[in-house]
């Protein structure tokens, strides 16, 4: 699979060097707030975005802007994020020692795949647009509970390395390493070469390979970063 998505990389980049001279690139950054929502056969749900559960971190962008129409731009990303949430921890049972995941933190090389609508302003072009993404899982962690009579007794972290014998967030939970979506982004490059956006991603893809639950993530995103050329304007 990583063969798979080192080629998709190679292939994504050969392709645009016939457009060098049309094509402008971009760097950012910025905050990320990701949720990851989990509905077992128990009938656990965890939370979503805008609440308590959700997970602050960073993200970084390689951006390519790719004309093919007048105002019409193909616009893929190259990211670096970090995904995940804070779970709610399971019913305890009197008596029982219980575990339960708390914070879950997952990290994807990701690549959104926009096609996006460029408006002149004064100040610059709003910039607006839609697409599928997929993601590789490099690797991720989360922070294990133990819990007796509704307190918790200890604490312990675990690696997810996205492989048959990792037990993921839960026993016999196992992660998928890939990841897919769609996302929808909103954005201003100004005048000054200086670009903000924001997006609002929500994964189509079930994470859990056992189909035991039913893993998918969410995050919204906004970004401040620099055009490195104006070769598309």
């Amino acid at each position: 699979m990583s063969k798979f998505f080192t080629l998709f990389f190679l292939t994504l980049l050969i392709s645009l060097l016939p457009l060098h001279a049309q094509v402008s690139l971009g760097l950012r950054g910025g905050l990320t707030l990701s949720a990851t929502q989990i509905k077992n056969s128990q009938g656990y749900k965890s939370n979503s975005l805008g609440t308590s559960s959700q997970l602050t971190n960073l993200h970084a962008d390689l951006m390519i802007n790719v004309p093919v129409y007048r105002r019409l731009y193909f616009q893929p990303l190259i990211r670096y994020i970090t995904k995940g949430a804070y779970l709610r921890p399971l019913p305890s049972k009197q008596g029982v020692f219980v575990e339960s995941a708390n914070q879950l933190k997952l990290h994807y090389l990701e690549v959104p795949l926009n096609m996006v609508l460029k408006f002149p302003v004064s100040l610059g072009k709003i910039v607006v647009g839609a697409g599928p993404y997929v993601a590789y899982g490099l690797n991720g962690t989360y922070d294990l509970d133990l819990i007796y009579n509704g307190s918790v007794v200890s604490t312990d972290s675990h690696a997810i390395e996205f492989n048959y014998k990792d037990r993921g967030i839960a026993p016999g939970t196992q992660l998928r390493r890939f990841d897919a979506g769609g996302n929808l982004m909103v954005g201003i490059e100004f005048n000054n070469l200086m670009v903000v956006g924001a997006n609002l991603t929500r994964g189509f893809l079930n994470l859990d390979r056992t189909n035991s639950a039913k893993i998918t993530n969410s995050y919204f995103s906004l970004s401040l970063g620099i055009l490195l050329d104006r070769e598309d304007y």
